[in-house]
């Protein structure tokens, strides 16, 4: 069973470091350990998992996933996939029913409460809670039936959450082993420079070659994940949406093949190796890629950004405020834990404890 919600009080006595750096950049505090630049270098380029430069990004975020970062991690063999597969077998087990390609389209409303869900197929599903996936730009603008249910402030707090990045990222097969093609780790980043405000610049258009790569090399942490021989690579960067967002149709492929060649190029400029001859298979993804294929709103699936005017910090005050409909829940990036998979499980028990509060509430009032 989770621990229950301190107060602030409790928060000020057990956790005085927390609420000390709680409202400072990462940039900020990371000044205050007068490390030379090169150590401080060494500890900046994990924020790209987050998608804000160091000088916006809340020091708890930095050093959460920092803490994580260096706590070590694992891999599942069969992706991160399984996991999803396994969570579901755990859950059937508990008697829940799962229903695959049945899009909701509708969620039904009356007196500011959820009554049901029509699928897309236009089935009508009655009941008490929803779980949504989906992000609140769809839900409040598309998707609540009738919209006069939607409140105002369910519309304020969509506009006044900014998108977070997506990845372009360049999917590889290679022929020969891994140390034949130049990798010796699973994880690298590379690029020209290590200042986050600049890389922030550079990544918001589409007519520079980015200047800061994540690259993983997958056989180090699963070395079964492609025949024997083989060497499984993506380079990725992490971008904001909106530069793709106006992207003609007849423009797309061009723009995937050169951004394609560029962040190669790149990589091979910074490890050394030419392996462009030996790759076997190549896919390109870009958020239009991700809007397409999973239907994530303008392709961000890294939900909101977390920076120093939309810190997790404030938004946990504010979870009564901004819940707006009754039986109404999220998961997925979108919601309070943000991105990452650990934090998917965290919204996804956050979204299961808010229905459980409001069946007690009901069943005390009756």
């Amino acid at each position: 069973m989770a621990d229950p919600p301190m107060s602030k009080a409790q928060m000020h006595l057990k956790h005085p470091d927390f609420v000390r750096v709680a409202g400072y950049s990462a940039t900020e505090v990371i000044k205050t350990f007068n490390r030379p630049q090169k150590a401080v270098d060494m500890l900046t380029p994990y924020w790209i998992y987050v998608g804000e430069p160091m000088d916006n990004l809340p020091f708890t975020i930095y050093a959460y996933c920092m803490a994580d970062y260096f706590r070590g991690s694992f891999v599942p063999r069969n992706r991160s996939h399984e996991m999803s597969m396994r969570m579901q077998q755990k859950v059937e087990e508990g008697g829940a029913q799962f229903e695959f390609r049945q899009e909701v389209e509708k969620i039904l409303v009356k007196d500011g409460r959820v009554y049901g869900v029509r699928t897309r197929r236009g089935d009508e599903i009655h009941c008490d809670y929803v779980i949504s996936g989906a992000y609140p730009n769809r839900v409040y603008t598309q998707m609540i039936e009738p919209l006069s249910e939607v409140p105002e402030g369910a519309i304020k707090f969509v506009n006044g959450n900014r998108l977070n990045v997506c990845p372009v990222s360049v999917m590889l097969i290679l022929a020969g082993t891994p140390e034949e093609n130049g990798f010796v780790n699973y994880n690298t980043f590379s690029g020209d420079t290590m200042d986050t405000n600049e890389i922030w610049r550079n990544s918001q258009n589409l007519t520079e070659p980015y200047n800061f790569l994540t690259t993983v090399c997958l056989n180090f942490a699963n070395p079964d994940c492609v025949p024997a021989g083989y060497t499984h690579v993506s380079i990725t960067n992490l971008v904001p949406v909106d530069p793709f967002l106006d992207v003609k149709e007849e423009e797309y492929y061009d723009l995937k093949r050169r951004l394609a060649s560029e962040m190669i190029g790149k990589f091979i400029e910074a490890n050394g190796v030419d392996f462009r001859s030996r790759i076997a298979e190549i896919e390109v993804s870009t958020p239009i890629t991700i809007s397409h294929y999973v239907g994530a709103w303008k392709g961000s699936i890294y939900g909101y950004s977390h920076s120093m005017d939309n810190h997790i910090v404030a938004k946990r005050t504010m979870e009564e405020e901004d819940h707006f409909i009754k039986g109404l829940e999220f998961a997925g990036a979108h919601a309070l834990a943000g991105d990452g998979q650990a934090p998917q499980i965290k919204n996804g028990r956050l979204a299961a404890k808010g229905v459980l509060k409001d069946m007690k509430k009901k069943e005390a009032a009756r």
